[in-house]
């Protein structure tokens, strides 16, 4: 007659299961974790791209070209040929994470 309860091989087999599962819910965490902080990146990047836009726009005359950073994020612009502003966000790695291009209208180009 057989007792109640499981055997070693049983015990075993659940537990190679369970650690399956962990390792994949622990996997999807990581790459949920790198994915939230490439968005901020991006989100920081882009609001930054954008107010840089618009003070070119509203300013009576800008430089040709520029360059700012904080942390991170480094955001270089210069005026094109045609008076269009060309913006280009990257991170401390050389990771390209915005590229934006502004209309030329209220943009002055200086002439030397």
């Amino acid at each position: 007659m057989r007792r109640g309860g499981f055997t070693l091989v049983e015990v075993v087999m659940a537990l190679l299961v369970l650690q399956a599962a962990a390792l994949g819910v622990l996997g999807t965490l990581t790459l949920a974790q790198r994915t939230v902080h490439r968005a901020e990146r991006l989100e920081r990047a882009a609001t930054r791209v954008e107010m840089l836009l618009d003070s070119l726009r509203s300013a009576p005359a800008e430089p040709d070209s520029g360059h700012w950073a904080a942390g991170d994020l480094r955001v270089r612009w210069w005026v094109e040929a045609d008076g269009g502003v060309l913006v280009v966000a990257t991170d401390d790695r050389g990771g390209g994470l915005v590229r934006a291009r502004g209309a030329a209208a209220r943009v002055p180009r200086r002439h030397p």
